[in-house]
């Protein structure tokens, strides 16, 4: 857990086993969707995967249509009035050490929770 002074990184979780510290990266996500659309679930243990990957469990959400003039602070939670929907989903995640040898895409390692 993050420290709470830090708005940045408030409501989000790391996943760390051992000295490796995990991540997100938009390359194994589903539907061309970029890891701002990951969201875990803190409270149930990651699993192992395949080749040194840990498998998550959370969802890939997609943010509702927001009027820019009624947009909320950015530092703020997502709230779920302004998500459209809501899969259920393995979230794989991959050694930090090891992320961006795969060709262009982003990565996440303080990854938010699922309300």
């Amino acid at each position: 857990m993050p420290d709470p002074r830090i708005d940045a990184v408030r409501g989000t979780v790391a996943v760390q086993r051992g000295p490796l510290v995990y991540c997100a990266e938009s390359v194994d996500l589903p539907g061309e969707r970029e890891v701002d659309a990951v969201r875990v679930d803190p409270s149930v243990e990651p699993e192992d995967g395949p080749d040194g990957t840990v498998v998550a469990p959370g969802e890939l959400v997609e943010r509702a249509e927001v009027d820019p003039s009624e947009a909320a602070w950015p530092y703020r939670p997502l709230d779920r009035a302004t998500v459209s929907a809501a899969e259920r989903a393995g979230i794989v995640l991959v050694p930090y050490n090891s992320s961006a040898n795969r060709g262009p895409s982003t990565m996440r390692v303080w990854l938010p929770t699922a309300a």
